[in-house]
């Protein structure tokens, strides 16, 4: 009996693939990895420490840079690292979510990106005037 291939397989992001360092230098069309804690909710005004329960490590493609400072990314893969002492479960970003986060806050968790197949073509994209980063 012949094997089915699936034609919606997700890619996968990981293996041989290059990750470049990238700090806060990313533009619309890069895929960048980071990442961020996960905090337990609490009330708006409480006295209370903040507890961190966890992190994320989000892969996504950046969508779009607003003028105020707030990337929009649209979720490729996520997955969670809960904290030793937490004991509920955390829950990933759902694939294709889009999120919008600060850029300077994304800068604070390592960010790396992947790189272009032609470097040479995001180079012109950086390099020209027309382009808001």
């Amino acid at each position: 009996m012949p094997e089915r291939h699936c034609a919606r397989e997700a890619p996968r992001i990981g293996g041989d693939v290059k990750w470049l360092s990238c700090g806060t230098d990313f533009i619309v069309a890069d895929v960048i990895r980071w990442r961020e804690p996960v905090w337990k909710p609490q009330p708006r005004h409480s006295k209370k420490r903040p507890v961190i329960t966890g992190h994320r490590i989000i892969t996504g493609q950046v969508v779009k840079i607003d003028r105020g400072g707030w990337v929009h990314i649209e979720v490729t893969a996520c997955t969670v690292e809960p904290a030793p002492q937490w004991l509920r479960p955390l829950y990933p970003l759902k694939r294709g979510e889009a999120i919008r986060r600060q850029r300077g806050k994304i800068g604070q968790g390592k960010v790396d990106r992947l790189h272009w197949s032609d470097e040479t073509a995001r180079a012109a994209i950086v390099g020209s005037r027309f382009v808001q980063v």
